[in-house]
């Protein structure tokens, strides 16, 4: 009954075309950094709207829009958005539960059917979603919305995608826009709300007013080469070169009663608020390693994570495997995520962690010319494979000891599922899960030639 009734509306509402192969395989030649955010070079095929390129369609009609956690909820969210009549299609929608907390996320495509791109359609789709989440159907705890326009690449046989708006609200927070909100624009008093210029160079009210607290900084990959010639300049160069030795952390002192709670690959819609609610009921703080590309596409989320009291630390600009880039570009990828987390958060990061913990020497002495210690692990859960909770549970805590470094992802929903177990059986142990610089202040860090450090990374330490 509830697959009939959700096949009606979604096919009514939300139907959209396949994708013309031509316009895809047209994509394929930009590269990752340039990827959709640089697209506007491409001319458009008629003046004052966005080329071709952005206009791919990346729905399939009915099949996709629900994601299949929390059926029922995610059908009643789908009733209600088709009663918002957005302008914008519906990609995804996706409900989970955690501590009696009811969370969604709803994935839009920029643009409306004829081929605009305009900042009012998008702010009155926003709205209304926000609505639709916390007035009606089910009568969610938080909303992550986003809109993306298609990327440069194919993921498999589907059509790669960025996020160019978006926002991370709770029902509380929402709330208390709406109450300050006297002239209406609930968005305004929604802190982290992101404004891609690749939506805003091809908007049609371009020049629409914003709140002054979004974030619309084009993002670093546009000046990649900029920022490669300053990582080749004498000044840098020369830091690099004068590294001798870094700091790093496998583990902290055997004979504490802490272990760190350390995830990997974040900020992620719904997977983050999930993590970091199960978080708060449970007492802890966890250290965050952040993608510098999820954090400019996803400020609201970064924000809500130093709001929880978590640490943030670095994962690198575009989460590329760093023993494959030389010195430069690795200085790059590390100056990339710092000065994006400093901009949206403020906080400054002690730990740089290797995407897969693989790194060249001359790589850790990029990192170490940043003033950045190498962080690692020593209980890996895997989790990144998807495997069952109770997998990853026994991973995490089979063998643990003080001081260990445990090392997750928020990538999947499986993992959230782990986590509270995973504290509890720590806790269990006679332990307690805190940050990784909580560890480290009761010992654990090392000095060493980043020749050897790198050797024992890339010849003994597992795959992240």
């Amino acid at each position: 009954m509830i697959r009939s009734i959700i096949c009606s509306f979604i096919a009514v509402a939300f139907a959209v075309t396949t994708i013309p192969a031509a316009r895809a395989q047209a994509l394929s030649h930009l590269g990752a950094h340039v990827a959709v955010e640089s697209i506007s070079h491409l001319n458009a095929h008629r003046p004052g709207l966005p080329p071709e390129a952005l206009l791919v369609p990346l729905g399939n009609g009915m099949a996709g829009v629900i994601k299949g956690v929390t059926v029922a909820e995610e059908a009643r969210l789908v009733d209600a958005l088709a009663r918002e009549q957005l302008t914008q299609s519906v990609l995804r929608v996706a409900s989970a539960r955690v501590n009696g907390m009811n969370m969604a996320l709803v994935k839009l495509q920029a643009g409306d059917p004829s081929g605009e791109f305009a900042v009012a359609d998008l702010q009155n789709d926003a709205t209304a979603a926000l609505r639709a989440a916390f007035s009606r159907g089910p009568g969610f705890d938080h909303l992550d919305l986003w809109s993306v326009v298609p990327g440069a690449a194919m993921v498999g046989e589907l059509q790669e995608h960025h996020p160019v708006f978006s926002l991370s609200v709770s029902r509380e927070d929402y709330e208390a826009a709406v109450a300050d909100s006297e002239d209406g624009d609930v968005l305004a008093r929604i802190p982290g709300v992101r404004y891609s210029p690749v939506f805003l160079r091809h908007a049609v009210d371009a020049d629409a007013s914003l709140p002054a607290t979004a974030f619309t900084d084009p993002p670093l990959a546009e000046n990649w080469e900029a920022l490669l010639a300053e990582a080749r300049g004498q000044s840098v160069q020369s830091r690099i070169a004068a590294q001798r030795e870094i700091e790093a952390i496998f583990e902290g002192h055997r004979d504490q009663r802490y272990v760190a709670l350390t995830i990997d690959d974040g900020p992620h819609p719904l997977v983050t608020p999930l993590m970091l609610e199960i978080l708060e009921q449970k007492g802890v703080q966890a250290t965050f390693f952040v993608v510098g590309q999820k954090v400019e596409q996803f400020p609201g989320l970064a924000l809500a994570t130093v709001e929880g009291g978590h640490e943030l630390a670095n994962h690198a600009y575009s989460n590329r495997r760093m023993s494959e880039l030389p010195a430069e570009e690795v200085w790059s990828e590390i100056a990339a995520c710092d000065r994006v987390v400093q901009r949206v958060t403020g906080q400054k990061m002690r730990w740089f962690r290797p995407p897969g913990g693989r790194c060249s020497p001359d790589g850790l002495r990029a990192l170490a010319s940043l003033g950045y210690a190498a962080a690692f692990w020593s209980q890996n859960t895997g989790d990144w494979r998807k495997p069952s909770p109770d997998a990853i549970v026994r991973a995490a805590t089979t063998g643990l000891q003080g001081g260990d470094v445990i090392l997750m992802h928020q990538g999947d929903i499986c993992s959230v599922h782990a986590l509270p177990e995973i504290i509890d059986r720590i806790r269990a142990l006679g332990l307690e899960p805190t940050t990784l610089s909580a560890l480290a202040r009761h010992g654990g860090t090392v000095r060493d030639d980043p020749v050897y450090v790198s050797s024992l990374v890339n010849g003994q330490l597992g795959e992240e």
